[in-house]
């Protein structure tokens, strides 16, 4: 990987002026794509602060969710590190959207001495789901989905115009590597949209490094996509695997 100046945090360093806005991560998409060169989007939303470990009530407050988020009995923290440190764009809770959240992650960030490249909403996703022009945008890519709703969201995008080129299951840690290679093998795809909990986190910047296409953390994008803005309902999506 090429050499990049990061920026580092900070007690007295606002993070939150530094953010790329929805449209902004969009164009780094369009780039790479178009120059051939990897990027990727890995996003750390609670899920992924608490499985830093650095503060043990809100760890021990995740354990319901761990199943759901992909994940057993692993200690991840270095492999979640590593995730953030290497992807071109690190999706943060800014305090606009969740004030809590972002105070939990700018404290694990300073106690961990974390820097990062470029930073946005950890729900940037999300918000490319709403705007009104995100079929028309996708249908340049041919695209791979990945996750434990891959196959079910494939007919949602090929409806609207978009090339799936293939599907991958991903449901949990244990399947990490399986789906790696699979999608290392494949050479079709341009633009790898993974929605599989923690393990995405840790796979796009992998996957993006290795291949030099773009894989995105896509997270509950997809089940908006899938279940419709008004349907999704994370709570029903966690207890149907408990």
């Amino acid at each position: 990987m090429e050499y990049r100046d990061n920026r580092y945090f900070s007690n007295d360093f606002s993070y939150e002026r530094y953010l790329l806005t929805t449209e902004e991560v969009m164009g780094c998409i369009e780039d790479a794509v178009r120059d051939g060169k990897p990027y990727s989007l890995a996003r750390f939303g609670h899920a992924e602060i608490a499985e830093l470990r650095i503060f043990p009530d809100f760890y021990n407050g995740m354990t319901y969710y761990r199943r759901y988020n992909g994940l057993a009995g692993q200690n991840i923290r270095a492999e979640l590190i590593k995730a953030f440190t290497s992807a071109t764009t690190a999706g943060i809770l800014p305090t606009s959207e969740n004030a809590s959240g972002a105070e939990y992650s700018q404290r694990t960030f300073l106690d961990l001495g974390l820097g990062f490249y470029t930073i946005c909403s950890a729900w940037v996703t999300h918000h490319m789901t709403r705007l009104p022009y995100f079929w028309p945008w996708m249908q340049q890519y041919r695209v791979v989905l990945v996750g434990r709703r891959a196959a079910e969201a494939a007919p949602v995008f090929q409806s609207n115009g978009v090339s799936v080129v293939d599907t991958v299951n991903l449901e949990g840690y244990d399947q990490l590597e399986t789906a790696y290679e699979q999608l290392r093998g494949n050479k079709e795809w341009q633009i790898a949209l993974i929605a599989a909990g923690i393990p995405a986190t840790l796979l796009a910047p992998r996957l993006a490094s290795e291949t030099g296409r773009v894989a995105i953390d896509f997270g509950h994008a997809l089940d908006l996509l899938v279940d419709g803005q008004d349907g999704f309902d994370f709570e029903a999506l966690v207890r149907n695997l408990r």
